[in-house]
């Protein structure tokens, strides 16, 4: 398991943190299919936070997060990185842009092509 903490703003502005808990690696695909694609495809706040008190534990950061995300609602942008804690001064810092790994998984997924009957 995966564990990624979330830093996000919604559609109005609103800053949010969460951490998501389980296969959140873009490559494991369940956080790109089933969490950020659909955040990005919404324009609305509540229905934003809706989704993510579904998928996320909201107001929380864990210190044993592998990763960071960093998405934008407003402008439909995500950045991924490893998360790094110190735990002498009890801070957050983002380390290596990784943003690669998620748009590399995006184009595979947009480049598979349906099987047909």
């Amino acid at each position: 398991m995966t564990r990624s903490n979330l830093y996000i703003t919604l559609t109005n502005g609103e800053a949010i943190i969460c951490v998501a808990d389980s296969s959140s690696a873009p490559e494991q695909g369940y956080i790109v299919e089933r969490l950020l694609l659909v955040l990005l495809s919404l324009n609305d706040a509540d229905a934003e936070l809706a989704l993510l008190t579904e998928h996320c534990a909201l107001n929380e950061l864990r210190i044993n997060a592998t990763y960071r995300y960093e998405i934008n609602l407003q402008t439909k942008t995500v950045a991924f990185f490893d998360e790094i804690y110190f735990y002498k001064t009890e801070i957050f810092r983002k380390g290596e842009n990784l943003t690669r790994r998620y748009t590399a998984y995006l184009s595979s997924i947009e480049n598979k092509t349906p099987i047909k009957p």
